[in-house]
């Protein structure tokens, strides 16, 4: 567990699948201590697949308990009574009808903060759809700019959920800092919709403007293959990085075609494609990326354990003594002289590794823990 600024918030994780895990990942990092509360026997569903144990969950506590279960409400009232934040993404509905909501929860503990990470926002007439991460990227606007007028391929990766899960975390913080100044508690509402669409808050208020909503297809601004078969990116879009890019690729003629019509850009995104193809990536890089030019490399994930800047960053840091490997937090916390706070963390729990410690914090007594053992309740 990280002894960071966080280190004094208890959250209780009742979260299920990668929006939670983003969000509470987050907030164990910067020193929250996490329990996570996971299925007897199976666990939460991101367990069989590699890396997101690693990734998001790392440094967190884990407890078994089966939701649905006659003894749940009352486990996880006692396990709220514990903490300071509570975090959902969807509770069984016999939870809901026992009592463990927000509402009755902060009646008796006004000063709880409850985070809710849904698809698209309880009071939202598409509240009941499911989705996974490219159906919130659909519904939000954001796959439709990055479309254009092709068909992408399925993304690789989700985008919409850690965005959901970021602006969830952001408005913990929130919530916390209100409390700071009122007592008061708050109910988190955060919908992933929501979040994927505030990216393109830009693009939403040119069109309300009566302008078009994205920026066009500028042959500055895109990717290019080079003579190896791998991508690089030029971003060229300012006089000055445009002059350089002519300069550096010896093409001195284009400078003057800055401001091409947008009927024209295919032509000289052409041209570009044309002098970008006869060399490797590596060597454009090298030669463009530091004289002012915009010009970039296309990294797999193999190329970034190997990146300078991950390197320089301390961005891959070690979890254990067993070669356990991770993406560290992007936040960087430093004082006056420059010096960074140190990370730390830990591998993930175990599947039910704290479960009768956190009870026993929790103030169940060592009968009634076996008592829920017993009952296949935990």
């Amino acid at each position: 567990m990280t002894d960071g600024p966080l280190s004094h918030l208890r959250i209780l994780d009742l979260s299920r699948m990668l929006p939670g895990a983003y969000c509470t990942g987050l907030l164990a990092d910067l020193g929250a201590d996490v329990l996570r509360v996971e299925q007897p026997t199976t666990g939460d569903a991101m367990r069989a697949i590699p890396g997101v144990g690693v990734a998001y969950h790392r440094g967190k506590r884990s407890l078994t308990l089966d939701l649905k279960h006659a003894d749940a409400p009352d486990v996880v009232r006692r396990l709220i009574d514990n903490v300071d934040v509570v975090v959902e993404s969807g509770l069984p509905r016999p939870l809901g009808d026992a009592g463990v909501t927000y509402a009755a929860c902060a009646a008796s503990r006004p000063e709880l903060i409850w985070c809710s990470i849904t698809g698209f926002g309880p009071d939202s007439p598409y509240a009941a759809r499911g989705g996974h991460d490219i159906t919130f990227l659909g519904y939000s606007g954001l796959l439709g700019l990055m479309a254009g007028d092709t068909v992408p391929p399925t993304p690789d990766f989700v985008l919409a959920v850690p965005i959901g899960a970021l602006i969830a975390a952001v408005g913990i913080l929130g919530a916390l800092a209100a409390r700071d100044r009122t007592g008061q508690g708050r109910f988190v509402d955060t919908a992933i919709v929501d979040a994927a669409t505030w990216v393109v808050g830009e693009a939403v208020a040119r069109v309300a403007e009566g302008h078009p909503a994205g920026w066009g297809q500028a042959a500055n601004r895109r990717a290019y293959r080079t003579s190896d078969g791998r991508l690089i990116t030029v971003a060229a879009a300012e006089p000055r990085t445009w002059a350089a890019l002519c300069e550096g690729i010896e093409r001195p003629d284009l400078a003057g075609r800055l401001a091409t019509p947008a009927d024209g850009q295919n032509a000289l995104a052409a041209e570009l494609a044309a002098v970008f193809v006869t060399r490797p990536a590596a060597e454009w890089v090298a030669r463009l990326a530091d004289v002012g030019a915009a010009v970039g490399p296309v990294n797999t994930i193999e190329d970034l354990l190997d990146d300078a800047h991950v390197k320089a960053r301390g961005s891959v840091v070690d979890l254990d003594d067993r070669g356990t490997r991770a993406l560290r937090s992007p936040v960087r916390l430093r004082d006056a002289d420059g010096a960074e706070s140190p990370f730390s963390s830990g591998p993930p729990p175990a599947l039910g590794e704290h479960t009768d410690a956190a009870l026993a914090a929790a103030g169940f007594t060592a009968e009634e823990i076996a008592k829920l053992h017993r009952a296949g309740a935990v």
